[in-house]
């Protein structure tokens, strides 16, 4: 079943519409200036066969911070797949701040994933997810990972990365030795701080940006400083 959340603006506060599948959404607070709810599995997640659909939808002048309670392992897949598909839709005048936990793509592992992102010009987005290849001393299983995003019913960004270890994945201007892709997507508002490495790349005449950052390990990661605004 679909994991699907609604958030609407009714006078000082918001009102939450929530169906859970393999993910629950719990409600953490909700209050005049935003709702903030956590994303939790119900299950063991990822094995093989596995589907997750989560669908996100913000209405207008409603602000929506969501979290993912804990990180998830991509296991292996035992000769099966799985995937993970995410879409989400912000009106004019809503936010969306989202900060994903790390998604980790076990030895064995074969899934795709999906992020379709539907903005209204006047739309407001804050979403940083981690990709990492392979728990410790792994190698990390196949991972299809496609990411498209329409500001205004334009498309902005078409990401369409086929992450497999024994394809080009570790060849230059790929991978290469790097392991961890870790990503900051901003609509409206300031652009985000860049500590170095990572590095900004403009979209839509400068109103969005993909912050982004390569690197063997998490831990070293510059993006842990970069805020996604109050919670």
């Amino acid at each position: 079943m679909r994991t699907r959340i609604v958030v609407e603006r009714a006078g000082e506060r918001h009102r939450v519409f929530a169906r859970s599948g393999l993910i629950r959404a719990q409600t953490i607070r909700n209050d005049t200036l935003s709702c903030r709810i956590g994303l939790l599995a119900t299950t063991a997640l990822l094995l093989g066969g596995d589907t997750v659909e989560v669908e996100v939808e913000v209405a207008s002048g409603a602000t929506l911070e969501l979290f993912d309670v804990a990180g998830t392992v991509a296991y292996h897949g035992r000769g099966r797949s799985a995937a993970w598909h995410t879409t989400a839709r912000v009106a004019a005048g809503g936010t969306l701040r989202w900060s994903g936990e790390p998604f980790v793509i076990a030895d064995g592992a074969d899934v795709e994933r999906t992020l379709d992102l539907d903005l209204d010009a006047a739309a407001t987005l804050r979403l940083r997810e981690t990709l990492v290849l392979g728990r410790s001393g792994e190698v990390g299983g196949r991972l299809r990972n496609r990411t498209a995003m329409r500001v205004g019913g334009e498309p902005v960004l078409l990401e369409d990365q086929l992450l497999d270890p024994a394809g080009l994945r570790t060849h230059p201007g790929v991978l290469g030795v790097h392991r961890v892709i870790d990503t900051v997507i901003t609509v409206g508002g300031p652009a985000p701080s860049t500590p170095p490495p990572a590095v900004r790349f403009g979209l839509v005449g400068g109103r969005a940006f993909l912050t982004r950052y390569l690197g063997p390990e998490l831990a070293t990661s510059p993006l842990h400083q970069v805020s996604l605004g109050p919670r």
